[in-house]
Parts: C-alpha cells; sequence; structure tokens
C-alpha cells in the first residue's frame, strides 16, 4: 500500500508550523509521499499524480475542510478523465477544532503519530481496520457575473442558513479559532440577547451592545423542504443538515440520527432567539432539539432556495459557498476511512 498526504499550511493547527512538512515525511518514511497544498487549486496537480501512480490511501492534514476539499476536486479529476467517479479509500487527520469525521469515526492522535501508526501497520503488511460513513451530496445554483451555474460538491455537514452560518462568521472572525471562540460566541451571543430583543436596543451606547446578539440571530430568508415537504414559512432560524453526527470541538453535539447509514439529520428551526438558548443545553448533551417550530429528523433529501435579494451562503464542513440561490442535498458515495489510534 501506498500513501499520499496532502496538507494545508494555512489550517489553524499548522499555521506558524515551517517544519510542518518535514516532520509529517519523517513519520511516514518509505510508505508514503506528502504535498504541501497551500491553496485549492495546487490539490488537483497531486491528485491527478495519486492517481497516475496508483497510490492507494488518500490523507487529508488540515481538518474537515481539507478533507472536503480533497474529496471534492477528486470527483472532479475523475470525471474530466471520464473515469466512473469513485471516492478513494481517505482519512483525515486530528487535531482541530473543524474536525467532525475524525471524532465520528474514532480516529485518535496527532497527524505525526497517526501516519508513524500507518506506516508500521504498512509495513509490517497488516490490513487495515475501515469504516464506511454516509456523504452528503450537494448541488447547488451560484450566482455569478455570467449568471448562475450549478456546481456540485460533496460534503459531510452544513449550517446551511441562520443561527448555525452566522454562528460560523463569528468563530472565523476571532484571531485564533479554537474550541474556547466556541464558548465565547455562544456566551456573548446568550448574554447580549436580552438587549437586541428588548427595547434597551433602541438606547444610545446600550443598543450596541445587542449588535453581537443580532448578528448572530438574525434568521434566513428562504423556503425550505424535508424530504420533498415543504416547511412553512420562509423566514427560518436556523436550517442544517449532516450525514454524519457532529462533535464541535467537544462543546456542542449534533445531527446523531445521522449515525445510521443511509439517512441524513435535518435541525431545521423557525423559532425565537429565546427557544435557541433554551436549547442550548441540548446542544451540548447532543440531545434532539424541542419547540413548537423546530423539525429535527432524520431524512434522505433537503432543499433550500432563496427568498428576496440576499443570496445564501452556506457553510459545508466549516468552508463557505456564496452567492448560492439553491441548494440541495441528497445522500452522497460512502466514504469507507481506516480508523486509526496513534500509538
Amino acid at each position: 500500500m501506498q500513501i499520499g498526504v496532502i496538507t494545508n499550511p494555512n489550517s489553524r493547527k499548522n499555521k506558524g508550523r515551517p517544519d510542518r512538512v518535514a516532520r509529517l515525511r519523517d513519520a511516514i518514511g518509505d510508505a508514503g509521499e506528502v504535498h504541501e497544498t497551500a491553496d485549492v487549486d495546487a490539490i488537483k496537480p497531486v491528485l491527478r499524480s495519486f492517481l497516475d501512480r496508483g497510490v492507494d490511501l488518500w490523507v487529508a492534514d488540515g481538518g474537515d475542510g481539507a478533507l472536503h476539499w480533497m474529496i471534492r476536486q477528486a470527483l472532479e479529476v475523475q470525471a474530466e478523465r471520464g473515469k466512473d467517479v469513485v471516492l478513494p479509500l481517505a482519512m483525515p487527520t486530528n487535531g482541530g477544532t473543524i474536525d467532525f469525521v475524525a471524532k465520528a469515526i474514532g480516529i485518535k492522535g496527532r497527524a505525526e503519530g497517526l501516519l508513524h501508526t500507518l506506516r508500521q501497520k504498512v509495513e509490517a503488511g497488516e490490513e487495515l481496520e475501515t469504516v464506511e460513513i454516509d456523504t452528503m451530496r450537494i448541488d447547488m445554483g451560484q450566482v455569478t457575473a455570467d449568471g448562475e451555474q450549478q456546481i456540485t460538491t460533496v460534503g459531510f455537514a452544513a449550517a446551511a442558513g441562520g443561527v448555525g452560518q452566522r454562528f460560523f462568521s463569528k468563530y472565523y472572525a476571532d484571531a485564533d479559532p479554537n474550541p474556547r471562540t466556541i464558548v465565547k460566541v455562544v456566551s456573548r451571543g446568550v448574554m447580549s440577547a436580552p438587549v437586541a430583543f428588548s427595547p434597551l436596543r433602541k438606547v444610545p451606547g446600550i443598543g450596541k451592545v445587542g449588535q453581537y446578539a443580532a448578528d448572530v440571530f438574525e434568521p434566513a430568508r428562504c423556503r425550505v423542504f424535508v424530504d420533498g415537504e415543504q416547511l412553512e414559512g420562509e423566514t427560518f432560524s436556523g436550517v442544517h443538515v449532516a450525514s454524519i453526527a457532529v462533535n464541535l470541538g467537544n462543546v456542542l453535539r449534533f445531527f446523531g440520527q445521522a449515525d445510521e447509514l443511509g439517512k441524513l439529520h435535518a435541525i431545521v428551526g423557525n423559532v425565537s432567539p429565546a427557544v435557541i438558548v433554551a436549547n442550548i443545553p441540548r446542544m451540548v448533551a447532543g440531545r434532539a432539539l424541542r419547540g413548537a417550530g423546530v423539525t429535527d429528523r432524520s431524512c434522505t433529501t433537503m432543499r433550500m432556495e432563496a427568498v428576496g435579494d440576499e443570496l445564501l451562503a452556506p457553510v459545508i464542513d466549516g468552508e463557505y459557498y456564496r452567492d448560492i440561490r439553491w441548494a440541495a442535498f441528497s445522500l452522497g458515495p460512502r466514504l469507507r476511512v481506516p480508523r486509526i489510534v496513534a500509538k
């Protein structure tokens, strides 16, 4: 077996580590190769090389965003060659906040340790223990200067509109996004909500305090369809869907019903900020959300369509897709992932 690693130097866990590539190469040894991809455009040439030389296992180092782009571009490279589109045997490393897939699989340890363990298994001729997980196929209509174009990608979790999507804008605004940032964003949103949604917002000076919560809880204007059924309303406090359970920095947990193969899990709400705040303990515990106007259930498809002038900007696996008129989520191909625990 030959292992190919792509590493994103711009991810939080890799920034400021000029020796990163050398350390990963030392860990994998002769069992594989390591390529640094400083931007998205650098990924495809590496993947073409993997396909040409029959590299068996592709590893993405840099969080779920790195895995997302590696899989999306793997499908595009195969399609451009007229090949059957098949997901490669692929694995993320661990150690970041947006590491949903690694946590869902049970991958444990830092990248160097994971690659060293892989190397030992390959050199010993051991068969890797693998786990199959569902992906989502996401088709989107993106508005460009030349009109609307359809784009397709594959992902695992989407904060498609409302509070989850707004959360990521605050999360990424932090100089060093990490699990503490999650707590900070949630806490600040909760504490400023009484000002944002009361007459205090009109008081000079005090009103500025509530702007943070007003931003976080700003709803999305869209139509939402779950398994073909249109949900009531055209304003939603949150629109979210995933093909795997999500553990966000060991702080918040969602989409437990997605653990069942062949099912997505949609969490869509048309509720007040007070209902969202009341559900925070359930988010921490990973339990189903409650309240009139909350849809929290398994499904196989979800579709959303922008209403009015504001376009959508779904966050998929931590990556923003902007200027989206509509997005359709369905079950994608299953991904086979090695379950590696670093020694």
